[in-house]
Formats: C-alpha cells, sequence, structure tokens
C-alpha cells in the first residue's frame, strides 16, 4: 500500500509541475475533471460502488504536430488505486494527410451504445456498459494515417499488439459464469493471449465520403475477438470441477454506414459482416470451435420534439448456418437477434438542469435496461448528478441476467 501511495504522490507531483509550467507556455493546455460516484444496488441494500476518478489531458501544439496525453486515477475503499494512462499519441500534420502515433482511442460507426463496426478499440466491460462512453472505450498503441482528397478521407490502422476487452473480475457484481451443464462451478482460466508479433498485428481501413446532403463511409479489418470464447472443457475427477480454457481467435470483418436527413429528421444506417468469427460449441461436456458468418446492422432516427432531443435504434443480428450447441460470452447464441434502443433528452431552467432516459429493450427473451438521470448544472464546471439503472425482464436475457444489480446512483464532477 506504502508503494501505491508513493506513486500515485510522484503521478500527482509530475501532473502538478506540467501544470504550472502550462501557465507560461501558450502552446500547451491542461485540463480535466474530478469525479466522485457512488452507487446503492437495492437488492444487496448496500453502497455496492463508492469511488473516485482523476481524469487529467494535456495537449500541446507546434507548428505541425500536435500531442495529447490522458492520465487517468481510479480510487475506491476495496481495491488497490489504480493508475493509466487512457491516450498518449502524437499527430503529424502533412499537406493532405494525418499521422497519428500512439495510444490512442479510436470510433467507427453511427451506432448509439452499440458495437457493430466499432470494433477497432477493444471495451472496458469491467461495470458491464454503465461506464461513461470516453471511460468504455480503452486506448490501444496503433499508428492511424488519414490521407484527404476533395470530400474523401482514406483512413488506415495498424495495432502492432492485440489489447483484449477487459472483462468483469471473478468476485464482481458483474461477472457471470458460463452457462454449461454442470453440477458444479468451473474453473476457469484466463485467456491466452496472442504472442506479440508481426502476424498476430490487427489491421483496419476505412473511406469516408462528407457530403452536402449524406456522410457514408465503408470500412473493413482483419482482427482479433476483442473478448475470449472456450474452446477446451476438462472434466475433473469426481468431486473436482471442470476447467475451462479460453482464447482469442482471428475473423474478417467488412461493412458500412450512412447518415443522412430526411425532413428535420436523421436517418443512421450501419451494417458490418463479421466472416469466418469464431464460436464455442458446446456438447455435454465437450466444446469445439466454430466458425460461422455472422451479421449486425442497425437503423437509428434522431428528431426534435417540443424541445426534447429524441432518438431510437432497431438493431438486428443473425448468425448463418447456426445450431443449438453455439454460445456467445458464456450464454446461448441465438441465430436471429433483435434489440431496440430509445433515447428521449431535454433541459430546463436556461440548460442548467439536464434529463435524460436512455432504454435497450431485447425481444427474445424480453429484457431490458433502463437508465433514467438528471443532471443540475451547480455553476460553471461543477455537475451533481444522480440516476437510476434498472435491469428488468427474463433473467436468460443479456440484461434481464443482471436483474439483481439494479442501483441508484449519484455522482459530483467538478471540471477544470
Amino acid at each position: 500500500m506504502r508503494h501505491n501511495k508513493t506513486k500515485i504522490l510522484t503521478t500527482l507531483a509530475v501532473l502538478l509541475t506540467v501544470a504550472t509550467l502550462s501557465l507560461t507556455a501558450k502552446d500547451i493546455e491542461f485540463n480535466g475533471m474530478l469525479r466522485d460516484y457512488i452507487a446503492y444496488t437495492f437488492v444487496d441494500s448496500t453502497f455496492a460502488v463508492h469511488e473516485q476518478t482523476l481524469d487529467f489531458t494535456l495537449a500541446g501544439w507546434g507548428e505541425n504536430t500536435h500531442m495529447v496525453v490522458n492520465p487517468t486515477i481510479y480510487l475506491d475503499d476495496k481495491t488497490k488505486p489504480e493508475i493509466g494512462i487512457r491516450e498518449a499519441y502524437i499527430d503529424f500534420y502533412l499537406e493532405d494527410a494525418d499521422i497519428r502515433v500512439g495510444k490512442q482511442a479510436i470510433i467507427w460507426g453511427e451506432a448509439e451504445g452499440a458495437f457493430i463496426t466499432d470494433l477497432v478499440s477493444p471495451r472496458d466491460m469491467r461495470s458491464f456498459i454503465l461506464a461513461d462512453f470516453k471511460e468504455i472505450r480503452k486506448g490501444v498503441p496503433a499508428i492511424k494515417a488519414d490521407y484527404y482528397k476533395d470530400s474523401f478521407t482514406f483512413e488506415g490502422i495498424w495495432l502492432p499488439t492485440f489489447i483484449p476487452t477487459s472483462m468483469p473480475d471473478t468476485d464482481s457484481m458483474w461477472a457471470k459464469e458460463p452457462d454449461l451443464p454442470f453440477p458444479t462451478t468451473p474453473t476457469i482460466n484466463a485467456p491466452t493471449l496472442p504472442d506479440a508479433d508481426l502476424k498476430n498485428s490487427e489491421v483496419f481501413g476505412k473511406v469516408s465520403h462528407f457530403g452536402s446532403t449524406a456522410n457514408w463511409a465503408l470500412m473493413g479489418g482483419y482482427a482479433f475477438t476483442d473478448e475470449p470464447y472456450i474452446y477446451k472443457i476438462t472434466p475433473g475427477a469426481p468431486p473436482a470441477p471442470p476447467t475451462i480454457d479460453q482464447e482469442y481467435g482471428r475473423y474478417i470483418m467488412g461493412g458500412g454506414s450512412l447518415s443522412t436527413t430526411v425532413g428535420s429528421t436523421v436517418l443512421r444506417l450501419e451494417a458490418a459482416a463479421y466472416f469466418d468469427k469464431p464460436f464455442t460449441a458446446v456438447a455435454f461436456t465437450v466444446a469445439t470451435v466454430e466458425k460461422h458468418h455472422q451479421l449486425q446492422s442497425l437503423v437509428g432516427l434522431d428528431w426534435s420534439l417540443l424541445g426534447s432531443q429524441m432518438s431510437t435504434q432497431y438493431i438486428f443480428g443473425y448468425v448463418h448456418d447456426h445450431n443449438d450447441q453455439l454460445m456467445e460470452q458464456g450464454k446461448a447464441l441465438k441465430e436471429f437477434s433483435h434489440t431496440f434502443t430509445f433515447r428521449v433528452q431535454k433541459n430546463f431552467f436556461s440548460d442548467s438542469l439536464a434529463a435524460k432516459l436512455f432504454t435497450y429493450v431485447e425481444a427474445d427473451p424480453l429484457n431490458a435496461l433502463i437508465r433514467a438521470s438528471l443532471a443540475w448544472t451547480v455553476e460553471d464546471g461543477v455537475v451533481l448528478e444522480g440516476g437510476l439503472d434498472l435491469f428488468v425482464g427474463d433473467e436468460g436475457g443479456t440484461f434481464g441476467s443482471y436483474k439483481d444489480n439494479s442501483l441508484a446512483w449519484m455522482a459530483l464532477r467538478w471540471y477544470f
């Protein structure tokens, strides 16, 4: 613990020194956010989460360059302090191109709260999908180049080292055991990571067009599955539990997105095909890896009504050559999936109070996540928030399986 305190104090000292120096350097900018967050779970009647977040951003500009460093510190009373750097990159500006080198969060696509073509950066799923959108997307070491020609942008991305999605710890309230027909709880080994060599790097490419009436993009990539899958189950000698081994596998993806206006309504379309994506097939206590094509698509509408900003989406999924033994992320994988989202947001009192409702609804089985929140701007840069995250419906669903995790929360943010 003493080592952790020393590490925190050293980091703070460095950041404060840089911030002080930035006051006299016109090409350096320093800002950030301090947040205190507390969450109360209804089933356990306990404060399951109480954490503090310190998020800094240091940005600098040269004649043809730009740099960003984004350190973060997470503190709570249950685990060791977590010190990290979300992004740390340098931009080089050429006449018709930009090159970004370093750790960066890369966001693609038109979906809100869903990941269809947005597959370059992995996710931080340790709090399921309840974290701020910025914090869900992890930074990855990459080289990204953009070339501009008229209204077209050509983008290429190379990730030398594979970085997976962060999954909940086994003792976390968000951890879920695989839905397997075992009488005892299995022992789950940590997934095997690919070797950090050239053949295991990931590559992505995209061409975008920005027009007066519509924006569209086509993209593709050769990547690893960001979440692990089971590739082997080893039965234990009774009464010993079975052992589960996991890994990450390769697949090719291709897709596109489109956004345009229809009157005062914004229409968003997005689709992606994942070719030969590996899935787990479980028969009794035997696991095999099967490769299937998978399709994900989205139709979204955004509009204004009576001073409220509103949005709805329909997300469709399909697995080619499906069979009942297939699993994904520890749950049975359906041949067809149908998910809907709805968002409404309205500001009051000269925008000092913001009310928001965002809902996911999964059709089969029927279950949902309902997220309602209020945010009050106490003064410039100080925001007090409160809300409910309610998991309802069938326990076999993506959201209904977390119905015991419904919670109320409050947060205070101070921006500087």
